[in-house]
């Protein structure tokens, strides 16, 4: 980002070297070269458009020359068509009066953090262990069916004991969040 770096015999247009001059009158002290670039594009657009609907005033009036009228009609009209100016201040005032005669909702007097509730946490664990079910039923659709486990847990500290005979079978399956 540096304005500086040209060489000497650089050739920049009039008009570059103009913007340049306004952003350091502005007190910008560095600038990429494509923000001159960019500003001079918008500058000639601009003025070709305006230029372009002075004319097309001109001629409605029946002047084959453009005149200062309709220059600054043709101004007029595109600011406010091209540019929107913010709102004024007694409109912010009554929108924001109109706002603030909503109450907020009260705070709950618990203290500690405050969690939303738990149907939309992603602290809830996501998994569930099922038990085979006594009976021996078959399972007719396979999806439908919980993997299953044939091996014994290893307890883990701090976990709970579930004692299972040799051979007997656990059921993993996940649960899908409810609606």
């Amino acid at each position: 980002m540096a304005n500086e770096g040209q060489g000497p015999k650089e050739h920049k247009p009039r008009d570059a070297k103009i913007i340049e001059e306004m952003l350091k009158s502005m007190g910008v002290q560095s600038w990429e070269p494509r923000v001159v670039n960019q500003l001079m594009e918008f500058l000639y657009r601009y003025t070709s458009e305006v230029l372009q609907e002075a004319q097309v005033y001109s001629e409605y009036s029946g002047r084959q020359n453009v005149e200062v009228d309709d220059v600054k009609l043709a101004v007029r009209a595109l600011c406010s068509t091209s540019f929107t100016s913010p709102p004024s201040r007694e409109v912010l005032q009554q929108l924001s009066q109109a706002r603030n005669r909503i109450p907020l909702k009260p705070i709950e007097g618990r203290s500690g953090l405050r969690l939303p509730p738990e149907e939309f946490t992603l602290t809830t664990p996501g998994w569930q262990v099922r038990l085979p079910e006594l009976g021996g039923g078959d399972a007719e659709d396979p999806e439908d069916t919980p993997m299953e486990v044939n091996t014994t847990p290893k307890p883990k500290a701090g976990a709970a004991n579930i004692q299972l005979a040799e051979g007997e079978k656990v059921a993993f399956g996940w649960k899908l969040p409810s609606k």
